[in-house]
């Protein structure tokens, strides 16, 4: 017996997943099922559940959604991952069910009772919901990647994230997620833009630089005072390397031309001698005109901001 088209279709779909109820409901009875089994065309993913497709994840994550009923919605990290946010696809897949829903156990899904609205193929929780419940496990910095991906795709509001927040009591990290926001907000899309924003540039009370501006119309910098001349560049721990380094040097150049000059920092810079960072940038700020007066943070008494 061939496999009727429409079913065949839903099987792409779902990853190569399908559920009995779907095949009972396209006219194939158990007989012919087990008999398809027996044959080899499908492989049992688990009771009630068989694939038509070679084994992945995806199909895994339909398979959790064909278990948890009708109104069940993939979650946590495993939702991040289909949005295309986190590289590595996660296991055990949260499956989020609705309260009285009967949860089956097993290693590959982390079943859990909780009303969830759901988007997509499959369906996941939507993007601010999604956000919420990685952030109680997620570091600042990966926060800060998610909140940067999935605003960079146009998939997240940032205020949305904020509503919601005011709207969740007992909300974990409330307060790193409402910063984190702030700072993609604001223009820092790393971990490490997030943590000059914070450390060096907010707790010495800095000007703020314009961030992701094009002085020259050819680059992209992570801060330029346009009033000073001054442009801040932000070098991740695995990047500027090779060809990457050259396109630095290339971008230097080109602003030095201009007139402009380039503070560049790394992560270790930032993340372990902010103070340091703080008072570089403010001594050519201080060259430049700028009129302020550096603040001297609880980490300061580590740096002289008159030597």
């Amino acid at each position: 017996m061939a496999v009727p088209e429409a079913l065949r279709r839903l099987s792409v779909v779902q990853g190569g997943a399908i559920s009995r109820q779907q095949v009972l409901g396209h006219g194939i009875s158990d007989h012919i099922m087990q008999r398809f089994l027996r044959e080899g065309r499908w492989k049992r993913i688990t009771a009630g559940i068989y694939r038509t497709q070679p084994a992945n994840w995806l199909q895994l994550a339909w398979a959790g959604v064909l278990l948890g009923g009708d109104e069940a919605v993939v979650g946590r990290r495993a939702a991040a991952h289909l949005y295309g946010w986190l590289k590595e696809a996660p296991l055990p897949i949260t499956i989020y069910v609705p309260e009285g829903q009967r949860i089956r156990r097993d290693d590959r899904w982390q079943f859990i009772r909780s009303d969830r609205l759901g988007r997509g193929e499959p369906p996941r929780t939507r993007a601010a919901q999604t956000i919420l419940d990685v952030a109680a496990t997620a570091s600042a910095d990966e926060l800060t990647t998610l909140v940067a991906e999935a605003t960079a795709f146009g998939q997240l509001d940032p205020g949305d994230i904020v509503r919601l927040v005011a709207d969740t009591p007992m909300l974990r990290n409330r307060r790193q997620i409402v910063e984190t926001v702030q700072a993609v907000s604001l223009g820092a899309m790393s971990p490490l833009e997030a943590r000059y924003l914070r450390d060096v540039e907010r707790a010495h009370r800095l000007p703020s630089p314009q961030r992701q501006a094009s002085p020259t119309g050819r680059y992209r910098t992570d801060g330029w005072y346009r009033d000073y001349g001054i442009i801040i560049e932000l070098d991740g721990a695995a990047h500027h390397r090779g060809a990457a380094r050259t396109i630095d040097l290339e971008r230097d150049n080109v602003h030095r031309l201009s007139g402009l000059i380039t503070l560049r920092f790394n992560w270790r810079m930032v993340t372990t001698t902010p103070c340091a960072v703080a008072h570089q940038v403010t001594e050519a700020l201080l060259r430049r005109g700028w009129l302020g007066t550096p603040y001297r943070c609880k980490r300061c008494r580590l740096v002289d901001f008159d030597a």
